[in-house]
């Protein structure tokens, strides 16, 4: 396939701010789409050349690709620089600065998806000395093929900036739609989805092998799992009505949720919450999981821990400075870490994931040998609630977030937040409620103390239903100094020229700047109300910033959520 016709269904994407219609023209795209392309086509479309958890990054810094400009247009790079400056966007520079291409850089050939995809491969595995000097060559060459339309979009491809409105939940509706006809069918896409985490795979299987080639997805071994979730309640004495008889209350600790594979060639792999590779932060951990598992094939679940030399919990705060590419053997020792293991889901050559908890557990508590630096989790085994809030405090007390209630029928649901499982947390008993995980959407620029920066964020829930994000709050407070000096940076390659399509906005909340929903907040509120003018129908009344969390903004509290807890 020629790239220039995946441009002009990017340019139809990017002037849309209706999701339904993006899923349509993406539906319509897919079955011209050969089988065989469907993968790369959906890869690229999503702005990336692999699936999330293989960690691929293209590692081209904006200066690079602004050098690559200057030298295809012949333009000089002042000139390209304050091009950029006034455009605020590296693609819409390189389709300004490409429009007349120099003699020397007329078309040679056109430019295919599959050799745009195999040079983005080269970009991306190019390390060392003058690695930055030999990407902006292969990008040279990619924009000599292409028109000025298609300059812009490959940019933004290498520069992680494709932002049309597209994640990968609008792109399993439209294969739904596209292969099935029916959009009711994501629900099946979606828990082939929750297994296999890879949509280039599931468009791959869905156009070859249609719905019955969903059913035999199964659990791979180094390719994550979606982790599953947890459902709350207002009030601990609902516990019994959603989980009858004997249950299982667990220690819900303040650290990172892991995911750990190992497979039969003896390779660990670690996975985070946002189902990215982070095996390489923590090479103890795959010592003290290589040393103290014995199975010879896993994939289990723990929350890692960091911990004192006597062997006490860290905070969060702490365990977060390990989360780092450089200076990590010094870091060990600095900040050595602790596993609590607390679900098994795969186990020598069988998927355990349909088992149930007790079934599960006695398993995992098989092949865990207990040690200072891999345990399995607290826990106790009760059907009465006064036992669940006795262990409760005691959590508490030993400084823990509070507890996780599990079903002992419950099988391991793949990416759901259902009934098995029911998260009772210290802030769920504050006189401010509860707190939640909100995804940042937009900005409103700061006055007095805070101009320079961003003033107050607007923060949304997500509607898992339709796929899209609805405001609940504006927050300012609880933003520190060096919290508001920080927020640009970071909230810088999310910018967009205008509303995400999967954002929902009323007229009287429009921000000065809009963001594609990627980064995630804890927020702590004094009360739920109901609100004119926020679009989940329900606000957020005296929001303040607690943290950033380490999410995938899919996995905020949703509307659903919301909705119960405003009740």
């Amino acid at each position: 396939m020629d790239f220039e016709e995946l441009v002009q269904v990017y340019e139809q994407l990017e002037k849309i701010s209706s999701g339904n219609e993006i899923r349509e023209i993406l539906a319509d795209f897919f079955k011209k789409v050969s089988k065989d392309d469907l993968k790369i086509v959906t890869y690229l479309t999503l702005g990336r050349i692999s699936p999330e958890y293989d960690s691929v990054v293209l590692g081209m810094a904006d200066k690079s690709v602004l050098k690559a400009l200057a030298s295809a247009s012949g333009i000089e790079i002042g000139k390209v620089n304050k091009l950029m400056q006034d455009l605020g966007d590296v693609g819409l520079a390189a389709e300004k600065v490409l429009q007349k291409k120099p003699r020397t850089l007329v078309p040679v050939g056109r430019l295919t998806i599959h050799e745009l995809f195999e040079k983005l491969e080269k970009i991306s595995q190019v390390t060392g000395t003058g690695s930055q000097d030999q990407k902006s060559n292969i990008l040279i060459s990619l924009l000599q093929k292409t028109s000025s339309l298609g300059a812009k979009y490959v940019c933004r491809i290498v520069l992680g900036t494709l932002r049309m409105g597209v994640a990968e939940m609008t792109v399993l509706d439209s294969l739904a739609i596209a292969f099935t006809g029916d959009k009711q069918n994501k629900e099946v896409l979606e828990q082939a989805y929750n297994l296999c985490p890879d949509v280039g795979e599931i468009a791959e299987i869905i156009g070859k092998k249609g719905l019955k080639g969903m059913e035999k997805v199964e659990i791979k071994v180094g390719r994550p799992i979606k982790m599953m979730l947890a459902q709350r309640v207002q009030e601990l004495e609902e516990v019994s009505e959603k989980i009858s008889g004997e249950l299982t209350v667990e220690a819900k600790y303040d650290g990172e949720r892991i995911q750990a594979h190992k497979n039969s060639k003896e390779k660990i792999t670690l996975f985070s919450r946002r189902l990215e590779n982070i095996t390489d932060q923590f090479p103890d951990l795959v010592e003290h999981l290589q040393q103290g598992i014995k199975a010879k094939e896993f994939i289990l679940e723990g929350e890692v821990l960091a911990i004192d030399a006597e062997g006490n919990h860290l905070p969060f705060q702490t365990l977060m400075q390990r989360r780092r590419k450089y200076d990590v053997e010094e870091y060990i020792k600095k900040i050595p870490v602790r596993l609590k293991c607390f679900d098994l889901l795969y186990l020598n050559g069988k998927s355990v994931m349909n088992e149930n908890y007790l079934q599960r557990s006695e398993e995992l508590s098989k092949i865990v040998q207990k040690g200072k630096n891999l345990t399995l989790t607290e826990k106790i085994i009760t059907d009465d609630i006064e036992e669940v809030n006795d262990f409760f405090q005691k959590m508490l007390k030993e400084k823990f977030e509070g507890v996780i209630i599990k079903s002992h029928q419950g099988e391991y649901l793949a990416g759901s937040r259902g009934w098995n499982w029911i998260k009772w947390k210290k802030d769920y008993v504050q006189e401010m409620t509860d707190t939640l995980d909100l995804v940042i959407v937009g900005a409103y620029f700061g006055k007095g103390r805070r101009s320079g920066s961003y003033g107050a964020l607007l923060c949304a829930c997500y509607d898992s239903v339709k796929d899209e994000f609805l405001t609940v709050c504006k927050l300012g407070t609880g933003l520190t100094d060096e919290m508001l000096e920080e927020l640009p940076k970071k909230l810088n390659k999310y910018k967009l020229a205008k509303n995400s399509a999967r954002v929902v906005v009323k007229r009287e909340m429009e921000p000065d700047v809009w963001f594609t929903p990627e980064l995630v907040v804890e927020v702590l509120g004094a009360e739920i109300t109901k609100s004119p003018f926020h679009t989940a129908g329900l606000a957020l009344r005296f929001p303040r910033f607690v943290r950033l969390r380490d999410k995938k903004a899919e996995q905020a509290t949703t509307k659903k959520e919301l909705e119960s807890m405003g009740n």
